[in-house]
Order: structure tokens, then sequence, then C-alpha cells
């Protein structure tokens, strides 16, 4: 197994939907796998910070950077406008009217968001260059965890301390909450989030920073 190449440090973003695996169990197949499609396209065609897609997971998108020349305030609007915008593609789908259970189960989906910052190998596994090591373990984990919201931004502290949060818009209008959870085989991870949704909100409806 080669390593294509060294470990460097990396942003990790990974845009999650909401209430996948339930939609998928409930819904037929082909009609349902052209909506997600424009579902996660909506992401992709909204990646303005221009991160590096290493995998289409189903129901998530990993993406990822070595460079990082933009701000928390800059990563937070990203993740924003992809959430924006994945609503947006849902409400198209709602003005076509189309009763079928594939549509309609559609409104019951949503959009959170991890955010990890720390070292990123990769391996060679025949032609395929992978992503490897603890950090994307991390990330991914931290996407099954006890937040009841199922529309929220993640930070992991690693992250917060790369991109710090204070001065950022998040400090006068959103109720930051902070945490700690215990990864199995890994240890404690310091956590902070908001409710994406009601930020949003808030922008749409013209609060300033």
């Amino acid at each position: 197994m080669e390593v294509c190449h060294t470990s460097n440090p990396a942003l990790i973003l990974i845009p999650d939907i909401s209430g996948f695996t339930k939609y998928i169990a409930t819904s037929e197949i082909r009609h349902s796998q052209e909506k997600i499609a424009l579902l996660l396209e909506s992401i992709l065609e909204n990646n303005i910070l221009n991160f590096k897609v290493s995998e289409i997971e189903g129901d998530a998108i990993l993406f990822y950077s070595y460079e990082f020349p933009y701000s928390a305030t800059e990563i937070i609007s990203q993740c924003q406008l992809m959430f924006d915008k994945f609503h947006q593609r849902i409400d198209e789908f709602k003005r076509s009217k189309c009763m079928c259970e594939s549509c309609q189960n559609l409104y019951n989906l949503s959009l959170k968001f991890v955010l990890h910052f720390g070292q990123l190998g990769s391996v060679m596994v025949k032609d395929y260059c992978k992503l490897f090591g603890k950090d994307l373990i991390i990330a991914h984990r931290l996407l099954k965890n006890k937040i009841s919201s199922n529309e929220y931004i993640l930070f992991t502290e690693n992250f917060s301390n790369q991109f710090p949060l204070i001065g950022t818009h998040l400090d006068n209008h959103t109720e930051l909450v902070n945490d700690i959870f215990n990864l199995e085989d890994i240890g404690d991870i310091g956590i902070t989030y908001f409710d994406l949704k009601a930020l949003s909100l808030k922008n749409r409806q013209g609060t300033t920073c």
C-alpha cells in the first residue's frame, strides 16, 4: 500500500443530510435517487470557498482543504449558503406539487455540518487515493451525536483554535453551546455548536452583524 502524499494539516467540512436513512427506507428508489442527487448538487454548486471534494457518501459530502486563507466567518457563511440553497431546492420540489411519497418525504430532510481541523494523510488502494487518519475518523464519528437538533453547525475545539470564533457575528446573535463528546477508542473531544436554522432565519429577516 503506497502513501500518495505525506500527512498535512487540513480543514475538514462534512455537510450531512439529516433524516436520510428514514427517507430512503420509506421512498421508492428510482424517484428518490433523482431528488437526493439534486440536493447534493445544490451543496456542490455553492462551494464558493473551493474546498476539495474527497467523496460523496450518499447522505454526505466530504470536503477538505490543505490551504485555509479564510476566516471562521467566511467558513460559517459558506455553511449557511449551502444550507439555504439546500432548502431552496426543496422549496422548488414543493412547487412541483408532486404528491408521491418520495417527494412528500423530502420535506422532512435538512442539513447539518461538522467542522474539524487536524492531520490528514492518504493511502493508495489500487487506483484510488483515499484520505486517511484519526482526524478523519473524529469528523465522521461526530456526525452521530446526542444533539437534539437536526440543523446545526458543530465545531471541534481543534477547529476553533485554528479559526477563532471570537469577533465573528456568532458572538452577538447566536446561542453557542459548548460540550464534550467522548468517542470510543479516541477520548474526549471538545465541541461547540449552534442552531443553523435560527441563524439563517435571522439573516433572512435582516439581522446585522
